[in-house]
């Protein structure tokens, strides 16, 4: 296959991504995503996009009928910000963000990540935990007035609720009371999270604390719900979410390259 790579000029992570193709015996080819001009596609039978962000989604659009694999900040132990680039992990998915494999999926990729899932947590006599996602951000598209509308809205629908700023915003509190700073000592607090499409959401699942998601596009918005689903739902969507994201590593290795192109491209699940 002739695989196209977008992402921003001299991006270790395409680089690591093409390497993959190369190991697994695709072509592969990387292109400027900010120089890309709208409608400017080339003949490529697959084209991998490093986000949504800025012309990310126009060129997913441009490449209508051709499959198109969204790289992005993964779901359990991922990718925060550039210092951990290297040893978090990235989600790869088909067609949009938050696309997980469509078929079970084994354990062991999940156990490797040394997480627990609580069979419940929380406090049922808590408060409602209001996370807001940062303004602007492609997964949900609202501006700063957008989000204070949305937080204004979900703070009438549960009162006594407290905020939990997004981290790269903690000025962002909306004029709510906040929760406590640690993330482990929120949840405890917390009857029930409340946010958009945010990756909160496994933070809660995985403390055994329901979670609502108001926004569509959530990688566990099957999940959502003012009731907590039981810990085989939850273990059996993490499975789906381990062997959805890969590490830099695993980029290079081809490893992840091969569980794309030979299951995700054709939803063909492996004989595990």
């Amino acid at each position: 296959m002739q695989w196209g790579i977008y992402a921003r000029d001299g991006f270790e992570g395409a680089l690591a991504f093409r390497q993959g193709l190369l190991e697994a015996g695709h072509q592969a080819r990387l292109r400027s995503l900010s120089d890309h001009a709208p409608g400017c596609t080339e003949s490529f039978d697959a084209v991998a996009v490093f986000g949504l962000r800025g012309k990310g989604d126009i060129i997913r659009a441009d490449y209508a009928g051709t499959p198109v694999v969204v790289v992005d900040y993964g779901y359990l132990r991922r990718v925060h910000g550039e210092a951990d680039f290297q040893t978090g992990h990235w989600q790869v998915g088909l067609g949009g963000l938050n696309q997980l494999p469509p078929w079970d999926c084994p354990p062991d990729r999940f156990d490797a990540l040394g997480l627990r899932v609580e069979e419940r947590g929380g406090n049922p006599d808590g408060y409602a935990m209001i996370c807001p996602q940062m303004p602007g951000d492609a997964a949900h598209g609202c501006d700063l007035d957008a989000m204070s509308a949305w937080v204004r809205q979900q703070a009438e629908r549960y009162p006594n609720a407290r905020i939990r700023p997004h981290p790269k915003a903690p000025e962002l509190t909306y004029g709510l009371p906040l929760a406590p700073p640690d993330m482990g000592d929120a949840l405890a607090g917390a009857r029930l999270v409340v946010t958009g499409n945010s990756n909160m959401g496994h933070d809660a699942l995985l403390a055994g604390v329901p979670v609502i998601s108001t926004f569509p596009g959530a990688a566990w918005e099957s999940l959502s719900g003012e009731q907590l689903p039981d810990i085989n739902q939850r273990l059996a969507h993490f499975y789906r979410c381990a062997w959805g994201q890969w590490t830099w590593q695993e980029f290079r290795s081809g490893t992840a390259t091969r569980f794309l192109v030979e299951h995700l491209l054709p939803n063909r699940p492996p004989k595990w």
